[in-house]
């Protein structure tokens, strides 16, 4: 999916990329990427959901791959509404 696409690091993603599920179907768009850049630890994915627009967390382990347009996870579109709030730290 997306092969077509230029795969990015998690550090290269950008914001409001679309975040999808195994299937294709749009979860959301990416708000902010979660990690540590001085030791280049990536650890999930802050997207605003669609269509309720709440915040939430994508796992890092949840993640398949990143490109310049699209974050594509392992989540079946169902999964999407049991997503944990996100919580700022």
């Amino acid at each position: 999916m997306f092969e077509d696409e230029t795969p990015v690091a998690w550090t290269a993603v950008p914001r409001h990329a679309v975040v999808v599920a195994q299937d294709g179907s749009e979860i959301g768009t990416a708000e902010s990427m979660l990690g540590d850049q001085n030791e280049d630890i990536f650890h999930g994915v802050v997207v605003r959901r669609s269509p309720d627009g709440k915040l939430v967390e994508v796992p890092a382990a949840h993640v398949i791959h990143m490109t310049e347009r699209h974050i594509v996870t392992d989540l079946a579109t169902a999964d999407a509404g049991t997503l944990s709030a996100y919580r700022k730290p």
